[in-house]
């Protein structure tokens, strides 16, 4: 008996040495290329796993903490974040390695030892984790900005009835971003997340009383009394009110070392005030215009002028500066709006000088003479520009007593009669008609309208020659050249002259009469020749005891040629 309880007493021990060696080779020696026994990592078990595997249940324990939103409190508000949002990761494959390594030192009893251990206590593996530092410091400002609202007023300059008043600062708060780093780093690796509060700090102003002392009297020099821009050219000033000015006022605060606050009219108000009053100091641009010469008969040019306008851009530094200063100061203008008729384009029309020319006569010294002259005053200097008509009666107007016209003899009914109806008023300018008509002839213009009197006088040329009254019948012809048109009058006594000054691009023109028609011969510069006609019957003149002109018999129908 004695004797097999002593086989029994060393036989135990010898099976269970067996057994433990059995297990150790099995799951140390045989499976060495799996995580040992009792390993962890963030509560994770990683017991018998290869590497791979433990790499992929991290990952996992990764993916969930990725999935859960972190709630965070600040100054008693609850947030929610995403981890990913912060750029929340574990590094799963460092953690599955260093796993490997839990419990296998060199040699044989080391190991053992070590294996033993794993049926009584567990290892913990460290998970390390990181963040976006630079996506949650944002993410921290923006609850800093949004949630707390609180930053430090660094002091301001306002207005209060009329008048620069202080606005000191004040402190602030915001997050303690340095701590709230570290804690949130732990806090999203944690499976376990209770809401995080944040830490707060004060957030001190960089302004001081003084500095804003100083800034409101700066300020009161600004807006304490207006500001007068007076025009260089006009009556009349731009005027901004210490109202207007105080509506402009602004301070700023200069992050400078040491932090300043600075005072200043701000320049968008400044000009929304000018603009008010810009249109009255607005110049209108000069077209450009002829001048003629009575000794040299030439014609001159005279240059364009580009318009002014407010320099509405630089009127802000104007009224700064004048409000730093003696308040006065000058409205800066600029170029505005261009001619339409520029001086080059007066310059592109090529030289100009004389077209055409007509003269015809009559006696000296009567009330027809006086009604001539007039006329030719009133049409002397007018300019006609490329493709434009003119008319004698819309540029002179009717003809009246009030402004020197007298009555004189006028084909009325078929009768030149003098003087008691108002168609005498005027009565003689016919002859101005014909002679304007005539220099619209040879010039070669485009005849628009012009109308022959019923009764034919003998000193003007045979159908050639127009009749006027008002409103009509009237003389008109368009400038169908490149070229300005300029119109000169003059007189003597005895005769009245139309003269056109131009460039009629090298066209000539003569006159040809067969019997009633008469024919426009019209050579151009490249040698080409064209022919207009115009005919004119005539009535037969009825005797009329008081006619003050004589009409005359119809002279020969052969053919004849003029030039102007």
């Amino acid at each position: 008996m004695r004797q097999h309880l002593v086989t029994a007493l060393i036989a135990i021990p010898m099976l269970l040495v067996t057994t433990l060696a059995i297990g150790y080779v099995s799951e140390e020696a045989i499976s060495a290329d799996r995580v040992s026994r009792g390993v962890t990592a963030a509560g994770v078990d990683l017991s018998g796993l290869t590497e791979d595997e433990a790499a992929t249940r991290v990952g996992a324990y990764e993916a969930s903490l990725l999935a859960t939103v972190a709630i965070v409190i600040v100054e008693g508000d609850e947030l929610a974040l995403n981890p990913s949002d912060a750029g929340f990761s574990i590094d799963e494959r460092s953690v599955a390695k260093a796993a490997m390594t839990v419990r296998r030192p060199s040699g044989l009893l080391s190991n053992f030892a070590r294996w033993l251990t794993t049926f009584t206590t567990r290892v913990e593996i460290e998970v390390p984790s990181t963040v976006d530092e630079e996506a949650l410091r944002a993410i921290l400002d923006r609850w800093t900005a949004t949630v707390l609202d609180t930053p430090a007023h660094e002091g301001a300059v306002r207005v209060a009835d009329g008048a620069a008043v202080p606005e000191y600062p004040r402190a602030g708060l915001r997050i303690d971003v340095d701590a709230a780093l570290a804690l949130m780093v732990k806090y999203l690796a944690s499976e376990n997340r209770a809401p995080l509060l944040l830490p707060l700090i004060p957030l001190e102003p960089m302004i001081t009383n003084g500095v804003v002392d100083a800034a409101v009297e700066r300020a009161s020099l600004l807006i304490g009394s207006r500001v007068v821009l007076a025009s260089a050219t006009r009556p009349g000033a731009i005027v901004f009110t210490s109202a207007d000015l105080a509506t402009a006022l602004r301070s700023n605060v200069t992050r400078t070392s040491p932090a300043t606050l600075e005072v200043a009219l701000d320049y968008d108000t400044l000009r929304k005030i000018a603009s008010r009053s810009v249109d009255r100091f607005t110049v209108p641009p000069v077209n450009a215009t002829f001048t003629f010469d009575e000794g040299t008969r030439e014609l001159s040019i005279v240059p364009s002028i580009i318009g002014q306008k407010v320099d509405l851009e630089k009127i802000p530094e104007v009224v700064e500066s004048a409000a730093r200063g003696s308040h006065r100061g000058t409205i800066p203008m600029m170029d505005g709006d261009v001619a339409e008729f520029t001086t080059i384009m007066a310059q592109d029309m090529g030289p100009l000088g004389e077209v055409s020319s007509f003269t015809t006569a009559h006696r000296c010294c009567q009330a027809r003479v006086t009604n001539i002259q007039l006329l030719a005053d009133e049409i002397r200097g007018a300019i006609v520009m490329p493709g434009e008509e003119f008319s004698i009666n819309e540029h002179a107007g009717e003809r009246t007593v009030a402004e020197g016209y007298l009555r004189a003899g006028a084909i009325i009914n078929g009768r030149v009669r003098c003087c008691d109806s108002a168609i005498n008023i005027g009565g003689g300018t016919s002859q101005f008609a014909t002679t304007f008509y005539n220099a619209v002839f040879f010039g070669c213009y485009e005849d628009v309208f012009h109308q022959p009197h019923s009764l034919y006088f003998s000193r003007y040329p045979f159908v050639r020659e127009a009749t006027l009254g008002w409103p009509a019948p009237d003389v008109r012809f368009r400038n169908d050249s490149q070229a300005v048109v300029y119109i000169h009058t003059e007189y003597t006594p005895t005769s009245i002259t139309v003269t056109f000054f131009g460039n009629n691009g090298g066209r000539t023109c003569t006159s040809r009469r067969a019997g009633n028609t008469v024919t426009r011969v019209m050579e151009h510069a490249d040698g080409s020749v064209t022919t207009q006609e115009w005919s004119w019957r005539y009535r037969r003149p009825r005797p009329a005891p008081n006619t003050t002109t004589t009409t005359t018999t119809v002279p020969p129908t052969t053919t004849t040629v003029t030039s102007g």
